[in-house]
């Protein structure tokens, strides 16, 4: 019936709607899918409408509130022994404990684990964005350029490009590959430059949908192409644009 299927209806539904609506607010449905799924029993799409909240930093969360929020996910997985979500959770948290300077690793971590590190796709490319994610925002190149190369590897095996942590991936490759262009050596560049590209134009074609959400960003990585191509001016008011569009739409 349409309640047992309330949980998933919702959770997909909601990521969809992030590309059109303001994700702080879309966000926020996920609970009520959590709360559907698990009315119906449905412990699967429960985990996966709390998983799927993890978009939450794209939407400007502090990471103080993302740690909780991801803690308290990764004991609701582990609990119901749902193993592959909880590692991707745990790659989430592992960044978030770096950016924050906490010296721990997640809770839960196990040899079995460490396999499907190794061995799933869909959670390697998880752990490989958030290795490479980690790294640029530390400004440590040849670990950016490495994790940057294993996630490119494994993301054209995966295929779930309508959540909205495929723009959360898009967003900060642009960003990277534009960064390692100008740090790369001249034969390297261009292909930097053409990944960066492509994620701008990604992002282009998303704020065309939702502003709230996209505008900033597109005009962020817009931004970078110009300042990799010496257009320094051009770039400052695409930088200017960036930061008045995130302050219209927080």
């Amino acid at each position: 019936g349409s309640r047992e299927c309330a949980g998933e209806v919702i959770g997909f539904g909601t990521q969809v709607i992030g590309y059109v609506e303001p994700l702080q607010a879309t966000l926020e449905c996920h609970y009520d899918g959590y709360v559907a799924a698990m009315a119906s029993g449905d412990i699967m799409q429960a985990a996966l409408n709390i998983l799927l909240r993890n978009s939450i930093l794209l939407s400007g969360v502090n990471l103080q509130t993302a740690h909780e929020k991801c803690a308290e996910s990764v004991d609701f997985m582990y609990e119901r022994k749902m193993l592959i979500f909880m590692i991707q959770m745990q790659c989430t948290l592992r960044s978030i404990f770096k950016l924050t300077g906490i010296d721990e690793k997640p809770k839960y971590e196990s040899a079995e684990g460490e396999n499907i590190l190794t061995t799933n796709s869909s959670v390697m490319t998880s752990s490989y964005f958030q290795e490479a994610y980690t790294s640029f925002m530390f400004r440590l190149y040849d670990d950016t350029k490495h994790y940057t190369e294993k996630y490119l590897a494994c993301a054209v095996n995966t295929w779930a490009n309508l959540f909205l942590t495929h723009a959360l991936h898009a967003f900060n490759m642009g960003l990277i590959s534009f960064w390692l262009a100008r740090k790369s050596r001249e034969g390297q560049q261009q292909q930097w430059l053409e990944r960066g590209k492509r994620s701008k134009l990604a992002l282009k074609k998303w704020a065309e949908s939702s502003q709230w959400t996209f505008e900033n960003k597109w005009y962020l990585l817009e931004a970078e192409e110009l300042y990799c191509n010496n257009d320094f001016d051009t770039a400052k008011m695409c930088y200017e644009k960036a930061i008045s569009s995130a302050k219209d739409h927080k």
